[in-house]
């Protein structure tokens, strides 16, 4: 995995309503390896049948149980103390190579979390399933215990989320719901989880159908597990699923409250919409088209968390609108941002918001808010009047790109309110290539008239005139693409062109169609300085 070899230690927890002796036995492969097992215990469960896992768990722990089953995940790992935590469900166990890589894996570590592949027993201890909708069956249940790279929504199908570098591992978790579940059990499981995430889909079924009723399958891949991993299965299936009753084991029982408060996954109310905004810096213009952070301070005024980045639910981003002075909405979603760090109730955020200017210029109000990504606008927003002005733009054209890039430089440099646009028969490279916004020149338009000097000749001609109809007020149906490119500049460099005969003449045909529509043309010699003062004197810009 590279890296210096360190000592990490690793908790193990699990949630369980048993059957308790069987549980414990499927965990029991990982005592020597872990530094803590942490047990959570539906307390439904007769106390007298906890001996099984208060013989082998460092922490055992009941909680009172309430839908979603993953409602309590967050706050299980909360109790986790050691540098690393593998979560299993109560009908998992670890694979044998899993059990051989673990301590090389968490001493070598570089990344934040690992994803497991699972295996779906089936048939037999010693069979699985393989093929969609059963592989690849990921699982997030290897993670860094660091409170900042973690997230518990609690929801059915998304338990835990978490940031930073990470690896997908080959070595296979085994689960054993289909062989342990009769198919009636397996069916009302499926309906129950169909009704909390109702409409997601696996490998043509619903997914919930598609992952726990094979026999639904017309044909199987039924494979045989690795004969280390059937015996690690026999023996813990082997054992009886409970114990006989017992004098009940020390135990703690977490409060409804404790529990929840690691919950993120509850229904929003109300008190999740109140939030305070005050700008930070002062947003009186922005130039048409231009994106640009501004400081803002959020003050949490209800009782949920916010996640931070794109972490996490309730899932509340800073977002804005653009209205017009008459109060017409032009902008309704505009750019979301998320919160650099949670944000706890009662405290506050700096959010630096990415705000894009309207599509056109004049006078707008901007109105800032949070919104619920997928269900509502919080309705704090925080109005301000905004002049957007105009942007204005320079086209370049001709040249190799060695020197647009030049002319370019000198250009925003010298005009820094003027924006350049590289006109080049191929705008997409061009783009790419140097730095700066492109579009087509009139080489498509001229060049692929087909082949011989009349037809290209006609195009270029066909080119310059419909130019001049266009100035009159007429559009044409020929030739959009470059004058529509042309129509977004306010003047024109002309940097000359080598090449062909046909080329010269597109390019010819590009700058007397831009005279056309009126733009001043300057013609960039040796001295590109000079060109790019006489074309900022020309459209009246104040030169640098």
């Amino acid at each position: 995995m590279g890296g210096a070899a360190t000592t990490t230690s690793l908790s193990v927890c699990c949630i369980t309503r048993g059957p308790t002796q069987r549980v414990a036995a499927q965990l029991q492969p990982l005592r020597e390896l872990a530094s803590e097992i942490l047990i959570a215990v539906d307390d439904r469960v007769d106390t007298r049948l906890l001996v099984p896992l208060a013989e082998l768990a460092d922490d055992l722990v009941l909680y009172p149980y309430l839908d979603p089953v993953d409602r309590p995940v967050g706050w299980v790992h909360s109790l986790c103390t050691q540098d690393w935590i593998l979560w299993l469900d109560d009908d998992e166990l670890p694979g044998t190579e899993l059990l051989r890589e673990l301590p090389k894996l968490l001493a070598a570590a570089e990344e934040t979390h690992y994803w497991l592949p699972r295996r779906w027993l089936y048939g037999s201890p010693r069979t699985y399933l393989a093929g969609a909708p059963w592989e690849p069956d990921l699982q997030l249940r290897l993670v860094q215990n660091d409170p900042r790279l973690l997230w518990f929504p609690g929801v059915t199908h998304r338990p835990i989320e978490a940031v930073g570098p990470h690896r997908f591992l080959p070595w296979p978790i085994l689960h054993s719901d289909l062989l342990l579940n009769p198919l009636e059990a397996r069916r009302q499981k499926a309906r129950r989880y169909e009704t909390v995430a109702p409409g997601r889909r696996l490998a043509g079924l619903p997914m919930n159908l598609a992952l726990y009723l094979p026999e639904l399958r017309d044909e199987l891949d039924v494979r045989p597990l690795p004969p280390e991993d059937a015996a690690l299965v026999d023996a813990a299936l082997a054992t009886t699923d409970w114990p006989e009753p017992a004098d009940t084991p020390s135990f703690r029982h977490a409060s409804r409250e404790e529990v929840d408060a690691h919950w993120h996954g509850r229904e929003p109310d109300e008190a999740l919409y109140r939030a305070e905004l005050e700008l930070v810096d002062r947003l009186a213009t922005l130039a048409l088209r231009e994106e640009r952070g501004i400081r803002l301070r959020v003050r949490n005024r209800g009782t949920r968390l916010w996640p931070w980045d794109r972490l996490g639910v309730p899932e509340v981003r800073v977002s804005y609108r653009w209205w017009t002075p008459a109060g017409e909405l032009e902008v309704g979603d505009g750019l979301r941002t998320p919160f650099p760090h949670a944000v706890p109730p009662g405290e506050q955020a700096i959010v630096l918001v990415d705000v894009a200017a309207p599509p056109r210029p004049g006078l707008w109000v901007l109105e800032l808010d949070l919104v619920h990504e997928h269900v509502r606008w919080f309705g704090c927003s925080l109005r301000i009047p905004v002049e957007v002005t105009p942007l204005r733009k320079i086209g370049l054209v001709g040249g190799d790109e060695q020197r647009l890039r030049a002319v370019a430089t000198v250009a925003a440099d010298l005009l820094p309110g003027v924006e350049p646009l590289v006109l080049a028969p191929d705008a997409g490279g061009a783009a790419e290539r140097t730095g700066y916004e492109a579009a087509p020149d009139a080489s498509e338009y001229v060049l692929h008239a087909g082949p011989g000097r009349a037809r290209t000749a006609l195009r270029a001609i066909g080119l310059v005139a419909a130019a001049g109809a266009r100035r009159a007020g007429v559009q044409p149906p020929v030739a959009r693409v470059p004058l529509d490119a042309l129509a977004t500049v306010d003047a024109l460099l002309d940097l000359g062109r080598d090449g062909s005969p046909r080329e010269r003449l597109a390019h010819r045909a590009l700058v007397l169609a831009a005279k056309g529509l009126g733009l001043p043309v300057v013609v960039v010699g040796w001295d590109a300085e000079a060109a790019v003062r006489t074309a900022g004197g020309l459209l009246g810009e104040r030169v640098a």
